[in-house]
């Protein structure tokens, strides 16, 4: 689900360790995880309604497209991540749900996926892996161009200056929720290495600017859970 899958020594190309992020990796790592899934497919409907094609970039491990298949029966899906044992696990659990047939899959990045339009498109837990070197701005400016106008885009990203004097004290709070949450020790210490050698964060400033300069006509902030952010982006 992310731009740096292409390396061999990738987490979400090992099959073990994609197991384990698909049990309970984000839910333990990410406040309020299933709640803020809710409020990004509430938000998408809000726009699309019942009958409706949505992009999901960085759909690997299936757990939104889960969540959306179950509560909107209407809905179909393209589905695109880079890494193949991630999109493995999202057609295994779309088949357990019965769903597999409302799902197109694009193994690439979103310069791959459908022209469309789309009635909707979300982008979870992925643009923090994209470099800002005009890598996160051409991301949303490709997503921009296959919507429909006026659909919504849900953005959901750990946001943080790693730079900034506070910078540490963040990784540390994130750390001690995920522990707290039940996450192995060493599952955190390779997150909060991640995040300092792998990640590519920006603050919230920057993603704003960078929202407003792919052509997004608003951004409006629908979550947050320490320094993960949640925005809601309308195609114009």
């Amino acid at each position: 689900m992310a731009a740096d899958l292409e390396k061999p020594d990738s987490p979400f190309e090992d099959a073990e360790n994609v197991r384990r992020y698909v049990e309970n990796g984000p839910a333990l790592f990410v406040p309020g995880y299933r709640n803020m899934q809710d409020m990004a497919g509430q938000l998408i409907w809000e726009q699309a309604g019942d009958q409706a094609q949505v992009l999901v970039i960085g759909a690997g491990g299936g757990l939104e497209l889960a969540c959306f298949a179950s509560r909107y029966a209407g809905w179909s899906f393209a589905a695109v991540d880079p890494a193949e044992a991630m999109l493995t696990a999202a057609k295994d659990k779309m088949v357990q749900l019965g769903a597999a047939d409302r799902v197109s899959w694009v193994n690439g990045y979103v310069d791959d996926a459908p022209a469309g339009p789309f009635d909707g498109a979300t982008l979870l837990l992925t643009l923090h892996f994209v470099p800002d070197d005009g890598a996160k701005h051409t991301t949303l400016e490709q997503i921009r161009r296959r919507l429909k106008p006026g659909a919504a885009l849900a953005v959901v990203d750990f946001c943080l200056d790693l730079s900034a004097p506070s910078a540490d004290a963040m990784i540390t709070r994130y750390g001690h929720y995920a522990l707290n949450a039940g996450a192995l020790e060493s599952d955190v210490a390779e997150t909060k290495q991640r995040l300092r050698t792998v990640l590519n964060c920006v603050d919230e400033e920057r993603e704003r600017t960078i929202f407003a300069e792919a052509g997004f006509e608003k951004a409006l902030l629908f979550y947050a859970g320490f320094n993960w952010r949640g925005w809601v982006l309308y195609a114009p």
